[in-house]
């Protein structure tokens, strides 16, 4: 069994730390590397993101509740989905493949994107304010709902009701845009 060094970063002994990083360090860069590949994120800030975690909490590691490996390798996993969620998010959110905004406006429909584009900015202002701050965070920063909750300093299941309510208005805002022009074809000479 390893020394544990844990306790001893807790108490503040800077040698633990070093050694904590020589005996971890590949284990949690193995971990960074496939919960991230293919997402383009800095491996190097992942893992330091991890390691900062471990520091903050290294005073909770109970020894009797389990290894120091696998307090670890918890916070590691948490951080690095975390992590992987806001990337995801990011790729959703910059639309990565522009060719689909590309291909639309090749085909001559500029005006109707446009229009459509200030239809979803109007729509987006018409909602309260709480709705927009979380989404904002949501969909534009990338936030998980826990770092929005800790960012807006909201309960978790609040930030999850707002988030909710807020796609749901925004959805209803826009068919009563985008419905009556394209579920009803206009007919000549019809009485409106």
């Amino acid at each position: 069994m390893s020394t544990q060094f844990l306790p001893r970063i807790a108490a503040g002994d800077a040698s633990a730390v070093a050694a904590c990083l020589d005996e971890y360090g590949g284990t949690i860069w193995g971990l960074a590397e496939r919960y991230l590949r293919g997402f383009g994120d800095d491996l190097e800030d992942a893992v330091q993101e991890v390691f900062v975690e471990v520091w903050r909490h290294a005073g909770r590691f109970d020894p009797n509740q389990g290894s120091e490996a696998a307090f670890i390798a918890t916070i590691a996993h948490r951080r690095l989905i975390d992590r992987q969620r806001r990337a995801q998010t990011r790729r959703a959110v910059h639309f990565e493949d522009d060719g689909i905004l590309e291909s639309r406006a090749q085909t001559g429909n500029t005006a109707e994107l446009n229009d459509d584009v200030r239809k979803a900015s109007e729509a987006f202002q018409k909602l309260d304010a709480d709705e927009k701050q979380v989404l904002w965070f949501a969909l534009y920063h990338g936030l998980s709902h826990e770092r929005i909750a800790k960012t807006v300093n909201i309960p978790l299941g609040t930030v999850k009701t707002r988030l909710r309510r807020g796609l749901m208005r925004l959805r209803e805002l826009l068919n009563a845009d985008f419905a009556p022009t394209k579920a009803r074809p206009r007919v000549e000479g019809a009485a409106r």
